[in-house]
């Protein structure tokens, strides 16, 4: 089976295997399953001691390898990929491995990163699966974090989930997990998996979570006002053996050589942006602000602070919700640069009548909506309405194509603003020109209705479904469509 071939049915398979409680459903976003030989537009070798990439000798933890990219210290068979420790003087180094990763090619912010792997064993021996910041944008190690998916040393009976954050080295800091449960690692293949989301990161062995820990445990000294970060950027995926240094100490001659990391594979899944309870909603109607898409934060929806600070509707969300004074809920204290989205279905083509429902105490405020990320209304302002609960719609006109769209309403105000948002319709305007104005210009029937119409019959789109029976398209609906066009616009 080849390397496609499998992917594709993993991500098939993926919707089936993977959906966690409080999380809309994971899908398999990547995957390498080492098919044939490893793939050197994904992983990258490092090459040397450490000096090359601006570290110490020693990779930075005093490490007895030199790392190379030669077929002895790695390579792919039978679909695994194998990272072998030599005591082979190399460079200058007691001892030749290798370490690869996806920099340049793969990197992930958030979802769950895993791999099965088979460890090595022996005194001196550290394997690793972990990841690091692509962009640092926090400043250098460890301010940018770096996430340790699993690490073990020596005897392999113990296995490592650790982050590390905080300020540079050496005021740099850490947290994670251990666990050691009697089993002997190295005897057997199993899968390492750490599950990141916004606001907790949790570490597992074969699906069983030993460690979870939550935003509050973690910083940045470069973003104190960011309860996020580090760990809010995208990270890249490393695999390597390390031989002898900080963490597992010295060889002394009672491993034996060669030692090898067998990678079974190595998978990433994402929680997919999707309509929220899963059914878009549908246009004409209305669109309660509380109903926008799951999905992560800067993907689907962007609030100014971590964590619902309204606690009403869905309490594990990021955006604030509270009880409406209207009955349901609205959206709370919009602050500058948030926005939310909302996976719609519209049933027809045409101009529509768009009206949102506000509220500001005191300063009033400014939205906006695009559609697929094409601006659709304009901006529309309104002023203050003298309480958070004292509600005023505001309206206008949009254009809106059929079918399926991500509405996006945005906060256009500036820092000063702060309003409510409670919720937002769209109601079709009567064209007086019927059934036949399916495209722009809509108000007027010309030759691109025509085309419209042809192409949505030729296509079975329910555009063009204009008689009965309806559910099929027949004779009928021509002679419809043709019918309504001769008839004209009022």
């Amino acid at each position: 089976m080849t390397r496609s071939t499998r992917f594709r049915r993993l991500i098939a398979l993926a919707s089936l295997l993977i959906a966690p409680a409080a999380h809309a459903q994971l899908e398999l976003v990547w995957a390498d399953e080492f098919d044939g030989q490893l793939d050197t537009d994904t992983w990258e070798h490092q090459i040397g001691r450490g000096e090359a990439y601006g570290l110490p000798t020693g990779w930075g933890n005093n490490e007895h390898q030199y790392y190379t990219d030669q077929f002895f210290n790695s390579f792919t068979n039978n679909s695994e990929l194998h990272i072998v420790a030599q005591n082979i003087p190399f460079g200058g180094a007691s001892y030749s491995s290798a370490r690869i990763r996806t920099l340049g090619s793969f990197e992930v912010r958030y979802g769950r990163i895993e791999a099965r792997i088979k460890l090595p064993k022996g005194q001196g021996l550290w394997p690793a699966f972990w990841m690091l910041p692509t962009n640092s944008p926090y400043g250098g190690w460890a301010s940018s974090g770096e996430m340790d998916i699993m690490e073990s040393v020596n005897q392999m009976n113990r296995i490592h989930g650790t982050l590390h954050f905080g300020s540079p080295w050496p005021s740099n800091t850490s947290a994670g997990g251990t666990l050691q449960d009697g089993r002997d690692f190295s005897q057997d293949f199993h899968v390492y998996s750490m599950d990141w989301n916004p606001d907790s990161i949790s570490w597992s062995v074969d699906g069983e979570v030993y460690r979870t820990i939550g935003s509050g445990a973690w910083f940045s000294s470069a973003a104190t006002g960011n309860p996020r970060a580090p760990f809010d950027t995208p990270f890249h995926i490393l695999l390597n053996v390390a031989v002898g240094g900080n963490f597992p100490g010295d060889p002394n001659g009672t491993a034996s050589f060669p030692q090898e990391m067998v990678v079974d594979w190595v998978r990433v899944y994402r929680e997919q942006q999707a309509a929220y309870a899963g059914a878009e909603h549908a246009v004409p109607g209305r669109i309660e602000a509380e109903d926008f898409d799951a999905g992560y934060p800067d993907e689907a929806y962007q609030d100014c602070d971590a964590g619902n600070n309204g606690g009403a509707y869905r309490p594990d969300s990021d955006v604030d919700i509270e009880a409406s004074n209207e009955g349901g809920f609205n959206i709370g204290w919009m602050c500058e640069g948030e926005w939310l989205e909302y996976s719609v279905d519209v049933a027809s083509p045409g101009t529509y009548t768009l009206r949102a429902r506000v509220a500001s105490q005191t300063t009033g405020g400014s939205i906006s909506f695009d559609s697929d990320g094409a601006d659709i209304s304009g901006v529309m302002s309104f002023s203050a309405t003298g309480g958070w609960q004292s509600w005023t719609t505001i309206e206008t006109e949009v254009a809106l194509a059929a079918g399926s769209q991500v509405i996006r309403m945005n906060n256009a105000g500036g820092a000063g603003d702060g309003f409510n948002f409670n919720w937002f319709e769209l109601e079709a305007l009567a064209t007086g020109c019927g059934d036949a104005d399916l495209a722009e210009p809509f108000g007027a029937l010309d030759f691109s209705d025509v085309v419209a119409f042809l192409v949505a019959f030729g296509e079975m789109d329910g555009a063009a479904d204009l008689a009965a029976p309806f559910g099929s398209l027949d004779f009928s609906d021509v002679i419809a469509f043709l019918s309504a066009f001769g008839a004209g616009c009022p």
